[in-house]
């Protein structure tokens, strides 16, 4: 079939050629004991650039979250997160097993924001013994399953805003926050400027193998800190790691839009057939929903197999693609004239 497009997440982007001799040549030392000098600095770089006072490396995004969310928590405490939310739908009720918290859930908008009314009903209610407190609001920026969409940034203030003034705290999972950047062209600190505590991820948009960031301020990052080696996530030579991170931010971070534009022309492809359901005005970044016939997704995906494209079923009549640095654009033209073609 020529060239085959891997869609099925941006996680499957491979470290080029670039990226692999950084990590060759990383200087090392052990990082539990703080003195592994690419995480370091890694660390220092990245809390600068989201205007926080510390960072730390974490090996997996859902472990940064859980570690943030439990710094800003006391367990039995509630978390008031969207229905669709990663940390709810795809993280095994971590939060609960780790943590011993719970998740208060509300639906959200179709741009991926938590109505802001109904975030002030829910925190208005007078403490009660009967309920457990809600302590931390937190967002997903951008939003995975509304199709990569971009928070309104002046809703993102204002929910923090509502949740200030009730004593709760702010946490956002901005594992693609990368892309929000890209996509409207914020500053990376104003947009992480509402919350007490962010994270981001390198191995999603960004194509490194292994790793997430958590940022905030010193107190609640050296918080996060002793929760990370009790989860095990203490690593030692991890510069290795961090190397391809540092690599990440200096080469990949500015060509993130080639990303958002394979996304806009795949989606274009799909709807011209007439075969799928797709709001190509609401493609901001790198991940597109298509809608199928009722129960068809699963054929779907094995019919665009069989053309050398690799995308996901989210449920029985949805299908989702994502794209990343690691594709050709060439072969995205390619299968731009296989779509339009077979179906």
């Amino acid at each position: 079939m020529g060239c085959d497009l891997e869609l099925r997440s941006d996680t499957f982007s491979t470290p080029c050629r670039g990226m692999r001799t950084a990590i060759s040549e990383a200087m090392v030392g052990d990082d539990v004991f703080g003195e592994d000098p690419t995480i370091n600095s890694l660390e220092k770089r990245v809390a600068k650039m989201l205007g926080k006072e510390a960072g730390l490396f974490v090996p997996t995004g859902t472990m940064g979250n859980g570690l943030a969310i439990r710094s800003l928590a006391c367990s039995g405490d509630r978390i008031l997160c969207g229905t669709k939310s990663h940390i709810y739908n795809f993280e095994g009720d971590q939060l609960a097993m780790n943590c011993g918290l719970q998740m208060h859930r509300m639906d959200e908008r179709t741009d991926g924001m938590i109505p802001l009314n109904e975030i002030e009903t829910i925190l208005s209610v007078r403490d009660d013994i009967h309920h457990a407190p809600v302590t931390v609001l937190a967002l997903e920026n951008t939003h995975n399953l509304t199709g990569g969409r971009v928070l309104p940034q002046k809703s993102v203030s204002e929910a923090c805003s509502i949740a200030r003034s009730h004593g709760v705290r702010t946490y956002l999972d901005g594992a693609r926050l990368w892309h929000v950047h890209t996509a409207t062209g914020i500053p990376l600190d104003e947009l992480t400027a509402p919350f007490d505590m962010v994270s981001v991820c390198f191995s999603k948009a960004l194509g490194a193998p292994v790793g997430s960031m958590v940022t905030g301020s010193s107190k609640l990052v050296e918080k996060a800190r002793w929760f990370r080696k009790r989860m095990g996530g203490g690593m030692r030579q991890a510069g290795i790691l961090g190397a391809a991170c540092h690599y990440a931010l200096d080469n990949n971070l500015p060509r993130l839009q080639i990303t958002h534009d394979c996304a806009a022309r795949l989606a274009k492809a799909f709807r011209s057939t007439g075969r799928f359901k797709v709001d190509t005005g609401a493609v901001q970044t790198n991940i597109v929903f298509l809608k199928t016939e009722p129960g068809q997704a699963e054929e779907t995906v094995f019919k665009l197999k069989t053309l050398g494209l690799s995308v996901l079923a989210l449920d029985t009549n949805s299908v989702r693609f994502v794209t990343h640095l690691s594709l050709d654009t060439g072969c995205v033209d390619e299968a731009v004239i296989r779509i339009e073609k077979e179906f």
